[in-house]
């Protein structure tokens, strides 16, 4: 079955706190292990965050990304924003119109939005520095405490 990744930004797929509170992007830069790591990675991939559209394309423009991803699902390109069921569901319509009925494998730090994509069936991996308490959720398949340790420790992305 094809596999389609679904990442977060802010927290998951690079560290929020390293940017300043008045969004000086100049602290964001390219990490070439997870640059080459998603290059590698054949299947689809989409950005879905509940930041706005322009920080989310800043940042994968930061992160040389840009390419990687499909399309970025945001506050401002959705009817409505994580963890809201009717938000999930209506980014699975869209990536199930585009890229089939695959996996989708969701990669988040916030624990109430893995909640709601456990309840579509969504593979869910918490990526937080305090990732060893996943066993305490049965709606965390998988945690990590980092975006680019998860994509060196799972096997067959």
């Amino acid at each position: 079955m094809e596999k389609i990744l679904l990442v977060d930004i802010d927290d998951t797929l690079y560290k929020h706190d390293n940017l300043p509170m008045f969004m000086n992007y100049n602290n964001v830069s390219e990490d070439f292990t997870i640059t080459n790591a998603l290059n590698n990675i054949k299947h689809p991939k989409y950005i879905y965050t509940n930041a706005m559209f322009k920080h989310a394309n800043t940042i994968l423009n930061k992160m040389n990304l840009e390419d990687i991803f499909l399309k970025i699902y945001s506050r401002d390109t959705i009817p409505s924003m994580k963890p809201l069921l009717n938000s999930a569901f209506s980014v699975q319509r869209d990536i199930r119109k585009n890229s089939g009925d695959g996996e989708i494998i969701f990669f988040d730090d916030m624990l109430p939005n893995l909640f709601t994509a456990k309840k579509l069936g969504w593979t869910t991996i918490w990526i937080h520095p305090n990732y060893k308490q996943k066993y305490n959720h049965g709606y965390v398949d998988y945690s990590y405490p980092s975006f680019k340790q998860a994509l060196l420790e799972i096997d067959g992305l």
